[in-house]
């Protein structure tokens, strides 16, 4: 059930070639998708900008000229650290908050008096997209804790779940095509965990591009690829009770796709659209801001951190595992500091405990060269963060004893994979 709030949640798809902006406020009943154009249903936004006469960066669909402009902005923010917009060179993350507040600035009356909260999903979210995005949404005044991130498959769990539960009882099929080829997931969850467990999983990938096509005229091309997307079907549906599939984008027709399609509905539900993942990111956001009911269901994505840390520690004289980071969460939202008072102890015990089945492993971190001081006469402040869902970073820094100790300033450093 969704509750009322003063929040404007915002969820941002962001690819090669478009962006989609879904927004959830209390003046609306559902999430929406916001069009490019008034009174058109066009959710595909341009990954480009140019600059108007007032100076400001907006949205540019390539038509016209402009004195500064930037065309594949999402291809040149992957790598380039400063990117030419024909008047002058600018740094990625200054340009992509200008991206986003162009974006966002679409939305106009929303935005006043209302608290941000903005989940950005793309397709594979790498270190140096989580630290751009992140950035660049803190240029426009978003804090930390509001910005959310996630890869298309965790906004394809986040928007199952938000439908009517008859269409996710069993397993769910999400078709798209990506890189000239037709691929296939299906979703499934686990209910015989507590809590239940959702994983998305590609089960079948068919290449239909240009060099499977050959020679071949229209009409003989098209039989084949609905005999190949049909082949496909097979796989995904095999011993699999599906319910319902979503077909992504307009690549899909039944000018030639008539046998598939009519297999893909017999018995079953099928939708195609385009804005699928940048409605499951505004689901995400809109259940991270507590307007959501959470459901018992855990999602076991690509992103989520596999084990639970936790370190051994006496408050008020008692011997308790202190939490750390849990397991379940993304490893980009997994940040953990906290700080604690040795009692002579030269080396610090961290505990993981598998997700799953397995046995706890304790890891030493050796604090080298910590001057000797009395028992309880040395604080130091810890730090966890995750770069990777397997690479964990731990940081700990020496900070005396008050007058009595000063800090040497020493850190000591440690990676651990699992």
């Amino acid at each position: 059930m969704i509750q009322a709030s003063n929040e404007l949640i915002l969820g941002i798809e962001l690819n090669e070639e478009y962006a989609q902006l879904t927004y959830f406020h209390p003046s609306v009943k559902e999430p929406l998708t916001l069009s490019f154009e008034p009174d058109a249903e066009n959710y595909l936004l341009p990954v480009a900008m140019r600059k108007a006469a007032g100076g400001k960066w907006e949205l540019w669909d390539g038509t016209g000229e402009a004195a500064a402009k930037v065309a594949d902005l999402y291809r040149k923010l992957q790598t380039e650290d400063e990117i030419e917009t024909g008047a002058e060179r600018v740094s990625a993350e200054e340009l992509l908050a200008d991206y986003f507040a162009a974006c966002i600035g679409r939305l106009k009356v929303l935005t006043a008096n209302a608290q941000l909260q903005v989940m950005v999903t793309v397709r594979t979210l790498t270190e140096r997209w989580s630290d751009l995005i992140v950035r660049a949404l803190e240029r426009n005044g978003l804090d930390r804790k509001r910005i959310y991130l996630q890869d298309y498959l965790s906004s394809f769990y986040y928007y199952t779940v938000n439908q009517k539960k008859e269409l996710w009882n069993h397993d769910v099929a999400l078709i798209e095509y990506v890189d000239e080829a037709i691929v296939g997931y299906i979703l499934h969850i686990d209910r015989t965990t507590r809590p239940a467990i959702a994983r998305a999983t590609e089960i079948a990938r068919q290449p239909v591009g240009l060099d499977v096509r050959g020679e071949m005229e229209e009409a003989d091309w098209n039989k084949e690829r609905d005999r190949l997307f049909f082949e496909l079907l097979k796989k995904l549906f095999e011993r699999r009770t599906v319910t319902v599939s979503y077909l992504i984008g307009d690549y899909f027709s039944k000018s030639w796709a008539e046998r598939s399609i009519q297999y893909l509905c017999f018995k079953r539900h099928a939708y195609q659209g385009q804005n699928l993942y940048s409605k499951g990111a505004c689901y995400a956001a809109m259940e991270r801001a507590g307007l959501i009911a959470e459901r018992g269901i855990l999602f076991g994505g690509r992103d989520m951190i596999q084990v639970n840390l936790q370190m051994e520690v006496r408050i008020r004289g008692k011997e308790q595992m202190y939490p750390l980071i849990s397991a379940g969460m993304n490893w980009y939202e997994a940040h953990h500091v906290c700080e604690f008072i040795l009692d002579g102890e030269r080396e610090l015990r961290i505990t993981s405990q598998p997700m799953a089945e397995g046995d706890p492993i304790v890891h030493m971190m050796r604090l080298v060269g910590l001057p000797h001081r009395p028992a309880r006469a040395t604080r130091v402040r810890m730090t966890i963060y995750f770069s990777a869902p397997g690479c964990c970073h731990i940081e700990v820094e020496d900070l005396g004893f008050g007058e009595f100790y000063r800090s040497t300033g020493m850190v000591w450093k440690r990676e651990i994979m699992f």
